[in-house]
């Protein structure tokens, strides 16, 4: 019994095919998730910061092994940038920790409007 119920009556008739086999209601019919204009701009934030971190991560692991390596002149400087970098890096997850703080505040105040949820005294 793992495929989902569908109301034939309710329904507008049209089933894509999942990848497990079951057949879903289309997009139309399925129950979408409302975002209010806080959460888009607080998630369009979060992707700010998750394309900013991406290459900045990238550019660690590269530098990683060179850090290491004593041999070469440029080790100061290398690691130089690896704490740079690495500063940079906590700025942003501090951010990012902030900004996720500020969606799950966004999505309790959703819910407390729908009456999902009490507010709180």
């Amino acid at each position: 019994m793992s495929g989902s119920v569908i109301d034939k009556e309710t329904s507008c008739g049209c089933l894509s095919d999942s990848a497990d086999g079951a057949s879903d209601p289309c997009c139309d019919c399925k129950t979408k998730m409302a975002l209010t204009y806080e959460e888009e701009a607080i998630l369009k934030k979060l992707r700010g910061i998750k394309t900013v971190v991406r290459p900045l991560v990238e550019t660690l692991r590269s530098i990683e092994l060179k850090r290491f390596d004593r041999t070469g002149s440029d080790a100061a400087s290398v690691e130089g940038e690896w704490i740079r970098l690495s500063k940079e890096l906590d700025e942003l997850r501090t951010a990012w920790n902030e900004w996720e703080k500020k969606l799950e505040a966004a999505i309790e105040r959703k819910l407390i409007l729908l009456g999902h949820r009490e507010p709180q005294a």
